[in-house]
């Protein structure tokens, strides 16, 4: 069995000297911490696949939906019968010439809206790349979050750990820093990562004279 939440738990109470903390105290500081991640993390692993059909213009999200990484509708043209959509915002949509513009989507909420004439008979179908929520930590399933990076899921629970004990803020401030820039760093790797495969191309230099 992973035992990942009981293993940070105890962790969290060995760094805060805090023995008589009861469990459930110690696993609220880790939610916190997945709030956090959710809000600020976006890696490769958190990426999901979805797929769905949509009748009358709009569809809702999935509930672990964070943020949206690729949309494609169905479309006879496309190589693999789907071809990739693009956002626009709320006012740009929905003030359009023809509002409901084919190759356009928005997203108000958590619901998705399509431009294009809706197919009411045998609907649309949509496939969308998109950024998850890291899943909570349990005992009974590994998480990609705590096997990759213990010591961020550790310091991300110790920023809430220490604003929760009296005088030390200023750890918790020192662990927000430090999560925060491993954050930030992981992100840049994974900005770097999606283009590691392509060509590199020059510029054409003019010459004068």
């Amino acid at each position: 069995m992973p035992q990942q939440l009981t293993t940070l738990t105890a962790q969290i109470m060995d760094w805060a000297n805090r023995q008589d903390w009861p469990p459930a105290l110690v696993q609220g500081f880790i939610s916190m911490a997945e709030q956090k991640f959710n809000a600020e993390l976006r890696v490769d692993r958190m990426l999901n696949f979805a797929t769905n059909i949509v009748t009358c213009r709009c569809s809702t999200l999935p509930d672990d939906w964070l943020e949206m990484y690729l949309v494609n509708i169905s479309n006879e043209n496309g190589a693999n019968g789907y071809l990739p959509i693009r956002y626009k915002s709320n006012d740009e949509f929905f003030n359009l010439t023809d509002c409901w513009a084919y190759g356009y989507y928005t997203i108000v909420g958590r619901v998705i809206t399509f431009g294009g004439t809706p197919d009411l008979t045998e609907a649309t179908s949509y496939t969308i790349n998109y950024y998850g929520e890291v899943p909570p930590l349990n005992d009974t399933t590994d998480s990609w979050l705590y096997t990759k990076y213990p010591t961020l899921y550790l310091f991300g629970s110790l920023i809430h750990s220490n604003l929760y004990s009296l005088g030390e803020e200023d750890k918790a401030a020192n662990m927000k820093q430090l999560v925060e820039d491993t954050i930030a760093k992981l992100n840049n790797d994974h900005l770097k990562s999606k283009a590691s495969g392509s060509r590199v191309t020059r510029s054409a230099v003019r010459s004068f004279g």
